[in-house]
């Protein structure tokens, strides 16, 4: 049997109170209330929002759990460290040939147009060279694999601090930002929710995002 009337109204008032909060409340809550729920999900500003807000609207029949699975959904997430947690693992740091992790991030047939396929030329020359030349005996410089930028972010936020990196802040900064890859974290979410890597996404020991604190930066990047 499908969910009560009353439970599908509640699960779509909250779908839509997702657009409310990332848009600061710039929209009233009752306008939106009368927005269809296509029109909801594209006026979310990005990829995180706008899957928990359809996943809201249009629940389908299982929702017994729903809420508690969406309160470990990406959109909670700091974009930033929860890749850079993904990038940690020992077979990204270390490229292991025949790895099954750098398998299931592969993307498929109907997955090459994405903003990551090409990441490398959204880098900064400058910071692509330098971060290519802790390789420069090896040779195993940065290629354009979900394995590789995933490495790349988690080895800015190692070395951001240094003062060679901390002088080129601005220029470093926007190559790991969720404006620049606005759809990669949903991606390597879907990629490994439902594998055993799925612990290397969970933010456990980060501090997750609540719904307030997302005005600070709808439609951006988040602190």
């Amino acid at each position: 049997a499908g969910a009560a009337p009353e439970v599908r109204r509640d699960l779509e008032a909250l779908g839509r109170l997702v657009l409310y909060v990332v848009q600061n409340g710039d929209v009233p809550f009752k306008e939106l209330k009368a927005k269809p729920p296509g029109e909801v999900v594209h006026r979310c500003p990005d990829e995180e929002s706008k899957d928990l807000a359809r996943q809201l609207l249009r629940p389908g029949d299982d929702v017994g759990d729903l809420l508690g699975r969406l309160l470990d959904h990406p959109f909670f997430w700091p974009w930033q460290e929860t890749l850079r947690n993904v990038g940690n693992e020992s077979d990204i740091k270390s490229r292991k040939p025949g790895s099954r992790l750098l398998q299931l991030l592969q993307p498929g047939p109907s997955e090459r147009h994405t903003s990551f396929a090409r990441w490398t030329r959204k880098i900064h020359k400058g910071v692509m060279r330098d971060m290519n030349a802790f390789y420069k005996d090896s040779g195993s410089f940065y290629k354009n694999s979900v394995g590789d930028l995933l490495k790349f972010i988690r080895n800015i936020g190692e070395h951001i601090h240094e003062d060679r990196n901390r002088r080129r802040k601005s220029e470093t900064l926007p190559a790991t930002s969720q404006k620049t890859f606005p759809d990669l974290l949903m991606y390597v979410y879907r990629k490994l929710r439902d594998t055993e890597y799925r612990g290397a996404l969970s933010p456990a020991h980060s501090t997750r995002w609540p719904l307030c604190g997302r005005g600070g930066w709808a439609g951006g990047t988040r602190p």
